[in-house]
């Protein structure tokens, strides 16, 4: 997908369809009177193209701002605070701000935080993933200012992306737990809109189907990646299935939660029940057993992001895919 080689004007969407500047304001703006199919016309047109209304007023409207647009989950729980500290420290070096909108992974208000900072004139975007709205992705396409999309790789990036794979993430963290001698695996992790997570599980699947090995992962999961949604998953998962030997977490938080429960209701970690997590996280490194994990640098994916989008501000060449490693951190629940 061919990024943006100018912001569109009003006049760009008038001339597209053969109306005057006025009659596409008028539309626009909710003012005047409009029949239908006009109206019609120019929001489709509008939608097709990928305008964005400029907000900045007068002389300021073709001014590059000092605002970077940041997109992402969320920065209360998981990994996403390393990420957005890592943005925000390289961001305020070069003299730019990050303003940041949290999305609860729901793809409509991605989309309207992505409208919303554009028309703002936001000097960049930095977003999480690779799926977004039909509309979204029209927007940050058409936009010129440079996009980053982070967490994800495996894919094909509307500009440029920092992260690494998780699919083979989850492969490697199954592959290990096979050859520690376990067989029938639990998997918790949130499937709705959680993408990176769902190519993790895909790893897991992947790896345990060519090994003719089980795996159980209850449709009836579907929960925020945190501590107590990690514990009232295991207690769910272990009444339906008590012969699970081994279970994979969507996060470490929620992989805390899991061996939180197993202390309380006297299960062995990992004789009766193993768990591994993701995210390498200090919570899981602080437990009195090391949570077995897969780590990444999380700062480390947010600096080079907005790196990235520095270097593109001033016309420096940057690579379109920056993978990052990941490291399988062995510990002692699995």
């Amino acid at each position: 997908m061919a990024k943006g080689q100018k912001r569109l004007t009003q006049r760009d969407v008038a001339k597209a369809i053969g109306m005057s500047d006025m009659t596409v304001s008028r539309v626009l703006a909710g003012r005047g009177v409009v029949n239908s199919k006009t109206r019609e016309k120019v929001l489709k047109a509008v939608a097709e193209m990928g305008y964005v209304p400029n907000r900045v007023a007068g002389s300021l409207a073709s001014a590059r701002s000092n605002q970077v647009g940041v997109v992402l989950p969320s920065i209360t729980v998981g990994i996403f605070p390393d990420v957005a500290a890592g943005i925000a420290m390289e961001l305020e070096k070069a003299g730019y701000n990050p303003v940041i909108g949290i999305t609860d992974y729901d793809p409509d208000r991605e989309e309207r935080l992505i409208e919303s900072m554009l028309s703002w004139n936001a000097a960049g975007m930095i977003v999480n993933d690779f799926v977004h709205t039909r509309r979204a992705a029209k927007l940050l396409s058409m936009s010129p200012a440079p996009v980053v999309e982070i967490m994800q790789v495996a894919g094909d990036p509307i500009d440029h992306c920092v992260g690494f794979n998780h699919f083979e993430a989850g492969a490697e963290l199954v592959r290990h737990l096979v050859s520690r001698g376990y067989r029938r695996f639990g998997f918790l992790g949130w499937h709705g809109m959680e993408f990176a997570a769902s190519a993790r599980f895909e790893g897991v699947q992947t790896v345990l189907s060519q090994a003719g090995f089980e795996l159980f992962a209850p449709s009836w999961y579907n929960a925020p990646p945190g501590i107590e949604d990690g514990t009232q998953g295991l207690r769910e998962l272990r009444a339906a299935r008590p012969d699970i030997d081994v279970v994979i977490f969507g996060n470490d938080l929620m992989a805390t939660g899991g061996y939180l429960l197993s202390m309380k209701m006297g299960w062995q970690v990992p004789a009766d029940i193993a768990l591994a997590g993701f995210g390498g996280m200090e919570i899981g490194q602080s437990l009195s057993q090391k949570l077995t994990t897969i780590d990444f640098p999380r700062q480390g994916v947010g600096r080079t992001a907005a790196r990235t989008i520095l270097n593109l501000l001033v016309g420096q060449a940057m690579p379109k895919v920056r993978e990052f490693p990941f490291d399988l951190l062995i510990g002692e629940t699995a």
